[in-house]
């Protein structure tokens, strides 16, 4: 599945299935895969995720928080917290 499949967590989900539906002596050969993208608004999320850079272990980091804010997130959150149509890329 190559680098960037296991970066966006769906190692998890192959080994799953993997275990769930491959026969005894099975052979697994993923070539495909379909990612998703889509907005998200959660508070608390983003006081864990860009506000942590305020105030980490006592520093001010807080000249760090435009890197992180221009950098995409790849991460597990709330499906509550999506505030927009998915698009498949």
């Amino acid at each position: 599945m190559g680098y960037f499949l296991v970066y966006e967590s769906m190692f998890d989900s192959v080994i799953y299935a993997r275990d769930k539906w491959l026969a005894p002596d099975g052979l697994l050969f993923p070539d495909k895969a379909k990612m998703y993208i889509a907005g998200i608004e959660d508070e608390a999320y983003k006081k864990r995720k860009i506000d942590f850079w305020d105030n980490v272990y006592g520093v001010n980091m807080s000249c760090i928080k435009k890197w992180t804010i221009m950098e995409p997130l790849i991460d597990n959150f709330d499906k509550k917290g999506i505030i927009s149509d998915y698009c498949c890329f």
